[in-house]
């Protein structure tokens, strides 16, 4: 009875280990375009045999030179995790942005790999309302 409880306890200790690996990454491509004063909202596959303790977006618009981060939730299932920027931050232009994550043991990764020097670039097009206004200026 004791050995087998030593055994489960060397188990549990192996399992539980850092294996010195940061999280996986699986992007998930938007399927619509972005327009001004509509919420954009990113999903990312996160995986990692360690538990996953935190997940980031960190994005800016134009030519903004700091990242706003949002922590990311997870979604539908365990390895989604979703984030929503607020239609009241996103104008007409271009939005650059990363994910990042951290494993239980502080093992970090950035998709794109090149985090903040090499965001994901993606437009954002004027409303209808604002193609409307800029008819009626011309």
């Amino acid at each position: 009875m004791v050995s087998w409880l030593i055994c489960l306890l060397s188990v549990g200790i192996i399992v539980s280990q850092d294996d010195g690996l940061p999280p996986n990454f699986v992007y998930l491509e938007p399927i619509v375009d972005f327009y001004s004063r509509d919420p954009i909202t990113l999903e990312v596959i996160v995986t990692d045999r360690n538990n996953i303790e935190r997940v980031s977006l960190f994005y800016r618009f134009d030519e903004n030179i700091d990242f706003t981060r949002l922590d990311m939730q997870v979604s539908y299932q365990p390895v989604i995790f979703n984030v929503e920027i607020p239609l009241d931050e996103v104008k007409s232009g271009f939005i650059q942005y990363f994910f990042w994550a951290k494993d239980e043991f502080g093992n970090e990764a950035t998709w794109p790999s090149g985090g903040e020097d090499l965001p994901m670039v993606l437009p954002i097009y004027p409303s209808i309302q604002e193609k409307v206004k800029e008819r009626k200026e011309i």
